[in-house]
Protein backbone atom coordinates (compact mmCIF):
# COMPACT_ATOMS: atom_id res chain seq x y z
CA UNK A 1 0.00 0.00 0.00
CA UNK A 2 2.82 2.42 0.85
CA UNK A 3 4.59 1.61 -2.44
CA UNK A 4 1.39 2.19 -4.41
CA UNK A 5 0.77 5.46 -2.59
CA UNK A 6 4.25 6.75 -3.40
CA UNK A 7 3.97 5.49 -6.98
CA UNK A 8 0.65 7.22 -7.48
CA UNK A 9 2.06 10.51 -6.20
CA UNK A 10 5.11 10.30 -8.48
CA UNK A 11 3.08 9.23 -11.52
CA UNK A 12 0.42 11.91 -11.11
CA UNK A 13 2.97 14.71 -10.59
CA UNK A 14 4.97 13.47 -13.58
CA UNK A 15 2.07 13.43 -16.05
CA UNK A 16 0.81 16.83 -14.83
CA UNK A 17 3.78 18.31 -16.70
CA UNK A 18 1.88 17.72 -19.92
CA UNK A 19 -0.98 19.92 -21.05
CA UNK A 20 -3.63 17.21 -21.12
CA UNK A 21 -4.75 16.35 -17.59
CA UNK A 22 -6.82 13.38 -18.76
CA UNK A 23 -3.66 11.28 -18.57
CA UNK A 24 -3.15 12.29 -14.94
CA UNK A 25 -6.76 11.41 -14.13
CA UNK A 26 -6.48 8.01 -15.81
CA UNK A 27 -3.24 7.32 -13.95
CA UNK A 28 -4.87 8.20 -10.65
CA UNK A 29 -7.90 5.98 -11.26
CA UNK A 30 -5.67 3.09 -12.33
CA UNK A 31 -3.59 3.29 -9.13
CA UNK A 32 -6.72 3.90 -7.03
CA UNK A 33 -8.50 0.82 -8.38
CA UNK A 34 -5.39 -1.30 -7.89
CA UNK A 35 -5.14 -0.12 -4.30
CA UNK A 36 -8.86 -0.69 -3.82
CA UNK A 37 -8.50 -4.32 -4.91
CA UNK A 38 -5.74 -4.85 -2.33
CA UNK A 39 -7.74 -3.16 0.42
CA UNK A 40 -10.89 -5.14 -0.40
CA UNK A 41 -8.89 -8.36 -0.33
CA UNK A 42 -7.52 -7.49 3.13
CA UNK A 43 -10.98 -6.51 4.36
CA UNK A 44 -12.62 -9.66 2.95
CA UNK A 45 -10.08 -11.76 4.84
CA UNK A 46 -10.73 -10.11 8.20
CA UNK A 47 -14.48 -10.06 7.53
CA UNK A 48 -14.45 -13.84 7.09
CA UNK A 49 -12.38 -14.19 10.26
CA UNK A 50 -14.89 -12.03 12.15
CA UNK A 51 -17.88 -13.99 10.84
CA UNK A 52 -16.32 -17.35 11.73
CA UNK A 53 -15.35 -16.09 15.18
CA UNK A 54 -18.88 -14.92 16.01
CA UNK A 55 -20.31 -18.22 14.76
CA UNK A 56 -17.78 -20.13 16.88
CA UNK A 57 -18.74 -18.07 19.93
CA UNK A 58 -22.40 -18.97 19.45
CA UNK A 59 -21.50 -22.64 18.94
CA UNK A 60 -19.32 -22.66 22.06
CA UNK A 61 -22.13 -21.20 24.14
CA UNK A 62 -24.66 -23.70 22.78
CA UNK A 63 -22.41 -26.64 23.65
CA UNK A 64 -20.93 -25.59 27.00
CA UNK A 65 -23.52 -23.43 28.74
CA UNK A 66 -26.05 -26.25 29.44
CA UNK A 67 -23.45 -27.91 31.68
CA UNK A 68 -22.82 -24.62 33.44
CA UNK A 69 -26.53 -24.00 33.94
CA UNK A 70 -26.84 -27.45 35.51
CA UNK A 71 -24.22 -26.45 38.07
CA UNK A 72 -25.98 -23.11 38.61
CA UNK A 73 -29.25 -24.93 39.17
CA UNK A 74 -27.78 -27.14 41.89
CA UNK A 75 -26.08 -24.21 43.63
CA UNK A 76 -28.68 -21.52 43.16
CA UNK A 77 -32.10 -22.80 42.25
CA UNK A 78 -34.51 -23.30 39.36
CA UNK A 79 -35.57 -19.65 39.14
CA UNK A 80 -32.03 -18.45 38.46
CA UNK A 81 -31.47 -21.22 35.91
CA UNK A 82 -34.71 -20.44 34.10
CA UNK A 83 -33.90 -16.73 33.87
CA UNK A 84 -30.30 -17.43 32.83
CA UNK A 85 -31.41 -19.89 30.17
CA UNK A 86 -33.84 -17.37 28.69
CA UNK A 87 -31.12 -14.69 28.61
CA UNK A 88 -28.68 -17.08 26.90
CA UNK A 89 -31.29 -17.93 24.25
CA UNK A 90 -31.97 -14.23 23.74
CA UNK A 91 -28.25 -13.55 23.35
CA UNK A 92 -27.81 -16.36 20.81
CA UNK A 93 -30.77 -15.13 18.77
CA UNK A 94 -29.66 -11.50 19.00
CA UNK A 95 -26.07 -12.33 18.05
CA UNK A 96 -27.15 -14.27 14.99
CA UNK A 97 -29.76 -11.74 13.89
CA UNK A 98 -28.19 -8.42 14.82
CA UNK A 99 -24.42 -8.95 14.67
CA UNK A 100 -24.29 -11.45 11.79
CA UNK A 101 -27.36 -10.21 9.95
CA UNK A 102 -27.15 -6.44 10.44
CA UNK A 103 -23.83 -5.18 11.85
CA UNK A 104 -21.43 -7.11 9.61
CA UNK A 105 -23.34 -6.21 6.39
CA UNK A 106 -23.36 -2.57 7.54
CA UNK A 107 -19.59 -2.68 8.05
CA UNK A 108 -19.18 -4.16 4.58
CA UNK A 109 -21.38 -1.40 3.15
CA UNK A 110 -19.24 1.17 4.97
CA UNK A 111 -16.17 -0.38 3.35
CA UNK A 112 -17.66 -0.16 -0.14
CA UNK A 113 -18.84 3.42 0.39
CA UNK A 114 -15.37 4.39 1.56
CA UNK A 115 -13.86 3.01 -1.63
CA UNK A 116 -16.44 4.56 -3.96
CA UNK A 117 -16.10 7.89 -2.15
CA UNK A 118 -12.61 8.43 -3.58
CA UNK A 119 -13.85 8.50 -7.16
CA UNK A 120 -15.04 12.09 -6.73
CA UNK A 121 -12.70 14.91 -5.84
CA UNK A 122 -15.41 16.36 -3.59
CA UNK A 123 -15.80 13.02 -1.73
CA UNK A 124 -19.58 13.18 -1.91
CA UNK A 125 -20.15 10.06 0.23
CA UNK A 126 -18.00 11.17 3.17
CA UNK A 127 -20.93 12.28 5.36
CA UNK A 128 -22.91 9.14 4.55
CA UNK A 129 -19.91 6.99 5.51
CA UNK A 130 -19.52 8.89 8.79
CA UNK A 131 -23.22 8.43 9.56
CA UNK A 132 -22.97 4.70 8.87
CA UNK A 133 -19.92 4.41 11.12
CA UNK A 134 -21.74 6.18 13.96
CA UNK A 135 -24.82 3.98 13.45
CA UNK A 136 -22.71 0.83 13.81
CA UNK A 137 -21.13 2.21 16.97
CA UNK A 138 -24.56 3.05 18.42
CA UNK A 139 -25.85 -0.48 17.74
CA UNK A 140 -22.85 -2.08 19.47
CA UNK A 141 -23.07 0.23 22.49
CA UNK A 142 -26.82 -0.28 22.79
CA UNK A 143 -26.46 -4.06 22.69
CA UNK A 144 -23.91 -4.00 25.53
CA UNK A 145 -26.09 -1.65 27.57
CA UNK A 146 -29.27 -3.68 27.09
CA UNK A 147 -27.64 -7.03 27.89
CA UNK A 148 -25.86 -5.62 30.96
CA UNK A 149 -29.09 -4.06 32.24
CA UNK A 150 -31.08 -7.27 31.78
CA UNK A 151 -28.41 -9.34 33.51
CA UNK A 152 -28.08 -6.94 36.44
CA UNK A 153 -31.86 -6.87 36.88
CA UNK A 154 -31.97 -10.67 36.76
CA UNK A 155 -29.12 -11.02 39.27
CA UNK A 156 -31.01 -8.76 41.71
CA UNK A 157 -34.38 -10.53 41.50
CA UNK A 158 -34.05 -14.26 40.87
CA UNK A 159 -31.45 -15.09 43.59
CA UNK A 160 -33.78 -13.58 46.19
CA UNK A 161 -36.60 -15.91 45.12
CA UNK A 162 -34.29 -18.93 45.27
CA UNK A 163 -33.00 -17.82 48.68
CA UNK A 164 -36.55 -17.75 50.03
CA UNK A 165 -37.17 -21.30 48.85
CA UNK A 166 -33.86 -22.57 50.20
CA UNK A 167 -34.38 -20.86 53.55
CA UNK A 168 -37.77 -22.55 53.88
CA UNK A 169 -36.19 -25.96 53.19
CA UNK A 170 -33.40 -25.30 55.72
CA UNK A 171 -35.87 -24.30 58.41
CA UNK A 172 -37.97 -27.37 57.73
CA UNK A 173 -34.92 -29.65 58.03
CA UNK A 174 -33.66 -27.95 61.18
CA UNK A 175 -37.05 -28.46 62.78
CA UNK A 176 -36.80 -32.24 62.49
CA UNK A 177 -36.29 -33.76 65.95
CA UNK A 178 -32.93 -35.43 66.53
CA UNK A 179 -31.43 -35.09 63.04
CA UNK A 180 -32.38 -31.47 62.31
CA UNK A 181 -28.98 -29.93 62.99
CA UNK A 182 -27.12 -32.69 61.15
CA UNK A 183 -29.42 -32.45 58.11
CA UNK A 184 -29.03 -28.69 58.07
CA UNK A 185 -25.24 -29.05 58.16
CA UNK A 186 -25.25 -31.59 55.34
CA UNK A 187 -27.44 -29.28 53.24
CA UNK A 188 -25.09 -26.33 53.82
CA UNK A 189 -22.11 -28.49 52.89
CA UNK A 190 -23.77 -29.70 49.71
CA UNK A 191 -24.82 -26.20 48.67
CA UNK A 192 -21.34 -24.81 49.43
CA UNK A 193 -19.71 -27.53 47.34
CA UNK A 194 -22.13 -26.83 44.50
CA UNK A 195 -21.27 -23.12 44.66
CA UNK A 196 -17.53 -23.91 44.40
CA UNK A 197 -18.16 -26.19 41.41
CA UNK A 198 -20.39 -23.59 39.76
CA UNK A 199 -17.84 -20.81 40.14
CA UNK A 200 -15.03 -23.06 38.91
CA UNK A 201 -16.98 -23.99 35.79
CA UNK A 202 -17.85 -20.33 35.24
CA UNK A 203 -14.21 -19.23 35.44
CA UNK A 204 -13.18 -22.06 33.12
CA UNK A 205 -15.80 -21.07 30.54
CA UNK A 206 -14.69 -17.44 30.69
CA UNK A 207 -11.05 -18.42 30.17
CA UNK A 208 -11.91 -20.75 27.28
CA UNK A 209 -14.04 -18.10 25.63
CA UNK A 210 -11.32 -15.46 25.96
CA UNK A 211 -8.62 -17.86 24.72
CA UNK A 212 -10.69 -18.92 21.71
CA UNK A 213 -11.30 -15.30 20.66
CA UNK A 214 -7.80 -13.97 21.36
CA UNK A 215 -6.11 -15.03 18.11
CA UNK A 216 -8.91 -13.87 15.71
CA UNK A 217 -9.22 -10.57 17.56
CA UNK A 218 -5.48 -9.97 17.32
CA UNK A 219 -5.51 -10.82 13.62
CA UNK A 220 -8.29 -8.31 12.95
CA UNK A 221 -6.68 -5.66 15.15
CA UNK A 222 -3.21 -5.98 13.63
CA UNK A 223 -4.61 -5.86 10.08
CA UNK A 224 -6.57 -2.70 10.85
CA UNK A 225 -3.56 -1.07 12.55
CA UNK A 226 -1.27 -1.90 9.62
CA UNK A 227 -3.73 -0.40 7.13
CA UNK A 228 -4.07 2.77 9.20
CA UNK A 229 -0.27 3.02 9.54
CA UNK A 230 0.06 2.65 5.78
CA UNK A 231 -2.53 5.43 5.34
CA UNK A 232 -0.57 7.65 7.73
CA UNK A 233 2.65 7.19 5.78
CA UNK A 234 0.87 7.64 2.44
CA UNK A 235 -0.60 10.91 3.66
CA UNK A 236 2.84 12.50 3.50
CA UNK A 237 3.14 12.31 -0.30
CA UNK A 238 0.00 10.71 -1.74
CA UNK A 239 -3.32 12.12 -2.88
CA UNK A 240 -5.88 12.91 -0.19
CA UNK A 241 -8.49 10.57 -1.69
CA UNK A 242 -6.10 7.62 -1.63
CA UNK A 243 -5.13 8.36 1.97
CA UNK A 244 -8.74 8.76 3.11
CA UNK A 245 -9.74 5.52 1.42
CA UNK A 246 -7.00 3.54 3.18
CA UNK A 247 -7.76 5.23 6.50
CA UNK A 248 -11.47 4.42 6.26
CA UNK A 249 -10.64 0.82 5.40
CA UNK A 250 -8.64 0.73 8.62
CA UNK A 251 -11.68 2.13 10.43
CA UNK A 252 -13.77 -0.68 8.92
CA UNK A 253 -11.29 -3.19 10.35
CA UNK A 254 -11.58 -1.54 13.76
CA UNK A 255 -15.38 -1.80 13.51
CA UNK A 256 -15.01 -5.53 12.86
CA UNK A 257 -12.78 -5.77 15.92
CA UNK A 258 -15.42 -3.98 18.01
CA UNK A 259 -18.20 -6.23 16.67
CA UNK A 260 -16.38 -9.47 17.53
CA UNK A 261 -15.30 -8.05 20.88
CA UNK A 262 -18.89 -7.08 21.63
CA UNK A 263 -20.13 -10.60 20.82
CA UNK A 264 -17.56 -12.05 23.20
CA UNK A 265 -18.26 -9.44 25.88
CA UNK A 266 -22.02 -10.05 25.86
CA UNK A 267 -21.63 -13.73 26.74
CA UNK A 268 -18.83 -13.05 29.23
CA UNK A 269 -21.00 -10.53 31.10
CA UNK A 270 -23.86 -13.03 31.26
CA UNK A 271 -21.66 -15.89 32.51
CA UNK A 272 -19.91 -13.68 35.05
CA UNK A 273 -23.15 -12.31 36.52
CA UNK A 274 -24.61 -15.81 36.69
CA UNK A 275 -21.56 -16.84 38.71
CA UNK A 276 -21.30 -13.93 41.12
CA UNK A 277 -24.94 -13.02 41.42
CA UNK A 278 -26.45 -16.40 42.24
CA UNK A 279 -27.69 -16.62 45.82
CA UNK A 280 -25.32 -13.83 46.79
CA UNK A 281 -22.54 -16.31 47.62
Amino acid sequence: LIVLGILSALLIHFVEVFDKHQIADLSFYFIYLLMGVILLQCFSTVLEIARETVENIVLFVRLMVPTYLLAVGVASGPTTVGAGYQIILLLIYGTERILLGVVLPLIYSYCLLSMINGIWVEEKLALLSDLLEKLIGWILKASVGVVTGINVFQSLITPVLDNVKTSAVEKALSALPGIGNAADGVLELAVGSAVVIRNSIGVLLLLLLAAGCAVPLLQILFTAILIKCAAAFMGIVSDKRVTNCADRMGNAGMLLFRAVGTAMLLFMITLALLAIGSRGR
